[in-house]
């Protein structure tokens, strides 16, 4: 099998999450193309051999990146549930496949002592980082309230429903501060009146045992609800990780996972690959082709070309 081949069917699996049987099928049927299941893995798995480097370098951006946006999601490997973690920075995307939903995962990706700003969805974990900037996703918090306001009677829609009011009002600062429809004077006046307004919200005595849970949650991360508003550069929810996490998503409800660690971790590479090489604008099925061919000192010079490993 050719180059073209080869990277054509490693992005069917793990960019467009077709199983080893329907590649197996749309090869035959298409290009008159016979191959196995088994084929067509050894094909993936050595496709992925070639990327090792660049997953390397993918690794090392990520961690000396000054603003990621991590997410997890459900994954399975051997049918035995693991979680598939993505870190996603301005120029690259790196997949993760663990046992584990904990802080050691992001721990070992970025360093317990990651001090760049961190873009979440407020899961506990994240906190582990003391030193980093964090910024709290608001579309998660929307969403929180509106699953109270629809559970809730009487009295105890008040609290969600301002709490998304506000939430809105900040989003609406945001767009104003981006179309430069605000001057800075007045950004930082409604910015102090936003930082009052949720102070205000958090001093609510407050019976519905949802709403101070959700409560809490604001109070304990308080500084981290507005960050956006002071660092224009960061985004007020996570959707890059979303947006990274989601086609992922839609491959495990096609193929359930992996069967194999090997399995696995090429997904894990080829994932990152993929999606790091989509971020940079460039032409993923020529460049792993080409990737494919080269000799092993060939190989590892483009990647360190493509991707140059930032300074500590």
């Amino acid at each position: 099998m050719g180059p073209d081949l080869q990277a054509l069917m490693a992005m069917m699996k793990d960019k467009y999450g077709l199983s080893y049987g329907d590649i197996q099928g749309l090869l035959d049927d298409a290009f008159g193309i016979a191959v196995s299941r088994g084929g067509a893995a050894q094909v993936v798995l050595r496709v992925a051999e070639r990327h090792e480097p660049a997953y390397e370098a993918i690794q090392q951006i990520v961690r000396r990146s000054d603003i990621v946006y991590p997410d997890e999601t459900g994954w399975k490997i051997a049918a035995l549930l693991q979680w598939l973690w993505v870190f996603v920075t301005p120029t690259a995307v790196l997949c993760v496949i663990r046992p584990s939903r904990g802080h050691d995962v992001p721990e070992v990706v970025l360093g317990a002592d990651y001090d760049g700003r961190m873009i979440h969805d407020g899961w506990s974990p994240y906190d582990f980082f003391q030193k980093a900037t964090h910024q709290q996703c608001l579309e998660h918090l929307l969403r929180r309230a509106q699953g109270l306001l629809e559970r809730a009677t009487r009295g105890a829609v008040r609290f969600p429903r301002q709490v998304a009011a506000f939430l809105g009002t900040a989003l609406a600062l945001r767009d104003r501060r981006e179309d430069a429809t605000i001057s800075s004077h007045g950004l930082a006046v409604a910015r102090g009146r936003l930082e009052k307004r949720l102070d205000r919200l958090l001093e609510w005595n407050l019976s519905h045992p949802g709403n101070r849970t959700f409560q809490k949650h604001l109070v304990n991360h308080r500084e981290e609800i507005l960050t956006f508003l002071y660092e224009p550069d960061i985004e007020a929810t996570n959707w890059p990780a979303e947006q990274a996490v989601r086609p992922l998503v839609v491959n495990r409800k096609v193929f359930g996972g992996n069967r194999t660690p090997g399995g696995g971790h090429a997904q894990e590479v080829l994932g990152s690959v993929f999606t790091t090489w989509a971020k940079r604008g460039l032409d993923v099925l020529s460049l792993v082709s080409r990737i494919i061919c080269l000799p092993a000192a060939e190989r590892l010079g483009l990647i360190r070309q493509l991707l140059p490993t930032p300074a500590s």
